[in-house]
C-alpha cells in the first residue's frame, strides 16, 4: 500500500507541474502576442499623429502662426525628437518659424521637465528641443548637464547653451571647449558655423586672451570661424610664446601682415613639415622678394609633399614676375620642384 500511495504522489506531482508548465508556456504565449499587437498598435499610432505632425510642421515653416494638432502627453518626446529633425534640416526664416507655434502652445515647460528625467535619450531630445528654441528658462538645469561625465550628454547640452546665447555660452563653457577632447571639434565647428563669426568672435577672442595652457590648439582650431580680422589679432602673440607645432601651424594660417614675418621665417625651418607647410603659405600671403630665399630653400624640403606649398607662394610674392618664376622653374635642378612651379605658374595663369 506504501508503494501505490507514493507512485500516485509523484504521478500527482508530475501532472500538477506538467499543467503549471502548460500554463507558463500559454501565458508566456499570450504575453508575447500582446506585446507584437502593443507595438504594433504604437507604431500605427505614432505613423498617424507623425502624418499630422508632417503637415503642420511644413505648414509653419511659411506660416507660423499655424496651429499644431493635439499633442498627447506620452507623445511628447515622439513629437520633440521628431521637431528636432525637422529643425535640423532647416535655416533662416523657416528655422526661425517652426519654433514660433511650439512657444505659443506652451510646449517649452513639459520639454523643459523632460530635461530632468532619469532616461538618457528623453534629456538628449529635451536639450536639443531647448537649444533650438533658445529657451532662457532652460539655462541652469543645461549648465548643470555640460558638466556631465557623458560626452554625449553633456556635449548636447553644451550645444543648447551656446544656441541660446553664445557669448555667455562661451564665458560658461571656455574651459570645456578647451580641453574636453571628448567633445567633437567637428561638431563644435559645424555649431559655429551656424551661428556665425558675428556671435561667436567675442567669446573666442576673449578665450584666447585669456591663453589657456592646454588644449590651445582645439581653440586655434575653432578660430578660424570667427571674424578673421579679429582672430588674427588675437593668435598673432602665439607665434612668439608657443612651441607647440599644432598651435604654430594653426597661427600661422591667420597671419595677414607684415610684422608677424619673423616668426613666419623662424617657422619656415620648424622640423614638423606642417609647420613649414604653413609658413610657406604665410610667406605667400605677406611676403615679398625678401622672403624669396626662405622659398628656394623650402622648395628643396626633403618632404616631397611639401614642395607645391612654397611653389604656389613663390607665385603670390609682391614684386616677383611671373618671367622670374618662369626663369627659377627652367633653372631649377630639382625636377620634381620644376613641376611643382610649372604648376603653380598655371594655376596662376588661369585664375588671372
Amino acid at each position: 500500500m506504501g508503494r501505490v500511495f507514493i507512485s500516485d504522489s509523484y504521478s500527482g506531482f508530475a501532472l500538477a507541474a506538467s499543467a503549471t508548465a502548460l500554463a507558463l508556456a500559454a501565458l508566456l504565449t499570450v504575453t508575447v502576442v500582446l506585446l507584437r499587437a502593443g507595438r504594433r498598435w504604437g507604431a500605427a499610432r505614432l505613423a498617424r499623429h507623425e502624418g499630422r505632425w508632417r503637415e503642420s510642421l511644413l505648414l509653419a515653416t511659411e506660416m507660423p502662426e499655424a496651429e499644431l494638432p493635439p499633442i498627447p502627453r506620452s507623445l511628447l518626446p515622439a513629437f520633440a525628437a521628431y521637431w528636432n529633425r525637422v529643425r535640423a534640416s532647416l535655416k533662416g526664416a523657416a528655422a526661425e518659424n517652426l519654433a514660433v507655434p511650439l512657444r505659443r502652445h506652451g510646449l517649452e515647460a513639459p520639454v523643459l521637465d523632460m530635461l530632468g528625467r532619469r532616461s538618457m535619450s528623453l534629456r538628449l531630445i529635451a536639450a536639443t528641443t531647448l537649444g533650438y528654441l533658445r529657451a532662457r528658462s532652460a539655462w541652469d538645469p543645461l549648465a548643470v548637464l555640460a558638466r556631465h561625465p557623458s560626452p554625449v550628454l553633456s556635449s548636447t547640452a553644451a550645444q543648447a547653451l551656446l544656441r541660446i546665447d553664445p557669448n555667455a555660452a562661451l564665458d560658461l563653457l571656455a574651459a570645456d571647449i578647451v580641453e574636453r577632447d571628448d567633445w567633437s571639434l567637428a561638431r563644435l565647428g559645424s555649431l559655429f558655423k551656424e551661428l556665425g563669426p558675428d556671435a561667436i568672435t567675442p567669446g573666442l577672442a576673449r578665450i584666447i586672451a585669456s591663453q589657456p595652457r592646454r588644449g590651445v590648439h582645439r581653440i586655434v582650431q575653432l578660430a578660424r570661424f570667427g571674424q578673421r580680422p579679429r582672430m588674427a589679432a588675437a593668435v598673432k602673440d602665439w607665434l612668439r610664446t608657443s612651441a607647440d607645432a599644432e598651435v604654430l601651424a594653426s597661427a600661422l594660417d591667420y597671419v595677414e601682415d607684415t610684422e608677424a614675418l619673423l616668426q613666419v621665417r623662424g617657422a619656415a625651418r620648424h622640423p614638423a613639415p606642417h609647420v613649414r607647410m604653413a609658413a610657406a603659405r604665410a610667406v605667400g600671403r605677406v611676403g615679398s622678394r625678401n622672403e624669396l630665399a626662405i622659398l628656394l630653400e623650402l622648395l628643396r624640403d626633403p618632404q616631397e609633399s611639401m614642395q607645391s606649398h612654397p611653389a604656389h607662394a613663390l607665385t603670390g610674392l609682391h614684386g616677383i614676375e611671373p618671367e622670374e618664376v618662369e626663369a627659377l622653374q627652367r633653372g631649377a635642378h630639382d625636377p620634381l620642384a620644376a613641376e611643382m612651379l610649372a604648376h603653380a605658374l598655371a594655376d596662376r595663369a588661369s585664375s588671372t
